[in-house]
């Protein structure tokens, strides 16, 4: 009898890969075989899972199982330098599509889409066959019942892949593929309704001790106190803080992503939109704990000599080796931080959203809390944080209800005036 393949997911550098327990060869030795899932450990566990599951059902099926840079060569029978046709399959005119467009995309839009691509979209148009002249609206919208009821997907994420199978048959369309673009025509997929979770101050006072001394403490003080941004946290640069001054400048940001099944560091001298340029007052206690880390920086830079990685010195978060603190690291470990310490688990993002609501609660203008979030609009930070104003809510429910009050005597009423007395 066949013994059955079996597997389990491990993490490499920021990413999941599936290790998969083969039969033992001919001389009873047990092989192992590991391959890329291509997901990053941020969020994306049950992806993982999903992809190892069929890693194992395609191996136990006898099939020739493939990691995701080699499970893309195997979908795309075109080559890269022959021209698209308009009988070539959907999954493979998207194979091309990527390759064509990366040159015109920042890494971090192409690693997004190759993996939305790459992972779920193809596949699922390949299986069945599907030709770029025949794709119509009904295929596409099949495909969004699949995600959302089978893999049971948010809206978000079904419409970035909406926006994925858009932009590519634009395209498509302009190289005179096909004659209309069937995702113009289909009901784009209903974004989930955003509800942000956040701390209250006792909450946040709870937990910074447990980070406390540890490399996560700089990117949780930042994240809680400015409302940072992930890559603005790791981006953050002794350069940003005037300690004279007491400011400091958010203008950088560092990003890792996966690109062509390789981790890529991605360092910008500019921030995500404008808004997000913006230069704030150093908060006493923040600057307590940069002082402190930066005499605790140079004191391991002594003691660990060449040792000492130098790649990022001019980095605020890095480890006691100088290494800088990996952005998957930071996401995918802080609910479970939380979690063993017996505090509510909530996502490092949300952290954001701590600082925006208590801005809020403590009658900070929307406006000026949307430069401080470094917001693009008014209408974003009103969008998001509406919910969490009750207290100018409150004020407006009071105000009415002064107004239009059931209680008063008739001539109290709001506009109304006694008729005048009548002479005897």
């Amino acid at each position: 009898m066949r013994t059955k393949v079996t597997g389990y997911l491990t993490q490499k550098r920021g990413f999941y890969y599936v290790v998969l327990n083969m039969p033992s060869d001919i001389k009873g030795k047990r092989i192992r075989k590991t391959l890329s899932t291509g997901l990053s450990t941020a969020r994306n566990m049950t992806k993982a899972k999903e992809v190892m599951r069929e890693m194992i059902r395609e191996a136990n099926a006898g099939e020739e199982v493939h990691g995701v840079m080699e499970r893309k060569a195997v979908q795309s029978t075109a080559p890269e330098s022959s021209s698209p046709r308009p009988d070539m399959l959907f999954s493979d005119y998207l194979q091309f599509w990527l390759q064509w467009k990366r040159s015109t995309w920042e890494e971090v839009t192409y690693s997004g889409y190759t993996a939305n691509v790459n992972t779920w979209i193809a596949p699922y148009f390949s299986q069945r066959g599907t030709k770029l002249n025949e794709i119509n609206v009904l295929d596409i919208e099949m495909f969004y019942a699949h995600e959302k009821n089978t893999r049971n997907i948010s809206g978000n994420t079904v419409a970035h892949y909406h926006a994925n199978i858009h932009k590519a048959l634009v395209d498509a369309v302009r190289l005179k593929l096909i004659p209309h673009n069937p995702a113009s025509d289909v009901e784009r997929p209903k974004k989930d309704n955003f509800v942000a979770s956040y701390y209250t101050a006792d909450e946040l006072m709870e937990m910074f001790p447990i980070f406390a001394g540890t490399k996560m403490e700089l990117p949780v003080l930042l994240a809680a106190y400015y409302g940072l941004r992930r890559s603005e946290v790791v981006g953050l640069k002794w350069s940003a803080i005037d300690f004279v001054n007491k400011t400091i400048t958010i203008s950088h940001t560092f990003e890792r992503v996966n690109v062509d099944g390789k981790a890529v560091d991605i360092s910008k001298e500019r921030t995500k939109n404008n808004s997000s340029f913006r230069t704030l007052p150093l908060i006493p206690e923040v600057e307590t704990a940069l002082i402190a880390a930066k005499a605790r920086q140079e004191k391991q830079r002594k003691q660990c000599g060449r040792s000492y990685c130098k790649k990022y010195l001019e980095y605020i978060c890095v480890d006691d080796m100088g290494n800088l603190v990996n952005p998957n690291y930071i996401s995918g470990n802080f609910s479970n931080i939380l979690r063993k310490n017996g505090l509510r688990p909530i996502r490092f993002h949300d952290l954001r959203h701590s600082c925006a609501s208590l801005l809020i609660k403590n009658k900070i203008p929307m406006k000026d809390v949307q430069v401080w979030m470094g917001h693009s609009s008014f209408a974003t930070t009103a969008n998001i944080y509406a919910h969490i104003d009750t207290d100018s809510k409150q004020e407006a429910a009071d105000m009415i209800s002064a107004c239009i009050s059931l209680s008063g005597s008739p001539d109290k009423k709001v506009g109304k005036k006694s008729p005048p007395k009548r002479s005897a």
